[in-house]
């Protein structure tokens, strides 16, 4: 429970400086204050998806290699945590195509799901982190799973209109990481 408030309190700091950013792009560039809800919220999700998985920031980045390379070695053992993965990742696999058309096809969903699975899994190797196999193919099942749980909401709510710009999903992306890496931890410390 600890660590849930931990990660709430994260994305809660990071959204210091999300929650302007945002703002300044409604005015600027989309125009649409629902649209930019949807794209805060997965910034927002993104932000406590960094603080679950502990990577580096600006603050401490130390080269500590700790790896598991062989698939599927103690994921059936470690049931709990390989579910957990799953849950991690079935968000984003739904508010991809939920908020980009772009994400409509199966293969790009799970693609941008892999590349942010696989860029965790890199970025744990400079922490006190496992880098693991088994959560990149369990992160994976969550991205694709969330998909599914995607084109079932839209067809059952034919009314949800996606946005056609994929590049805006990336901006946010990075957007959500550069404050993690960057000014989430230098606003923690100011706080703590």
């Amino acid at each position: 429970m600890q660590r849930i408030l931990w990660m709430l309190l994260d994305a809660a700091v990071a959204s210091v400086v999300l929650i302007p950013l945002f703002y300044w792009l409604n005015k600027r560039y989309y125009q649409n204050p629902g649209k930019t809800v949807c794209y805060f919220l997965f910034a927002f999700y993104l932000s406590a998806v960094y603080e679950v998985v502990g990577l580096p920031d600006v603050t401490y980045v130390r080269f500590h290699p700790n790896t598991n390379l062989i698939p599927f070695a103690y994921m059936f053992s470690d049931h709990t945590g390989s579910l957990l993965n799953v849950a991690l990742f079935f968000p984003l696999g739904t508010m991809l195509p939920l908020f980009w058309r772009y994400f409509h096809p199966f293969y790009r969903t799970v693609l941008f799901g892999i590349g942010t699975s696989l860029l965790i899994e890199i970025l744990q190797l400079f922490t006190y982190r496992a880098t693991d196999v088994n959560d990149l193919i369990t992160n994976t099942l969550g991205t694709a799973a969330g998909w599914l749980a995607a084109k079932l909401i839209l067809r059952l709510f034919p009314g949800i209109r996606s946005s056609s710009h994929g590049a805006e999903a990336f901006t946010v992306y990075w957007g959500a990481f550069a404050v993690m890496f960057f000014v989430q931890p230098l606003l923690m410390n100011i706080l703590i």
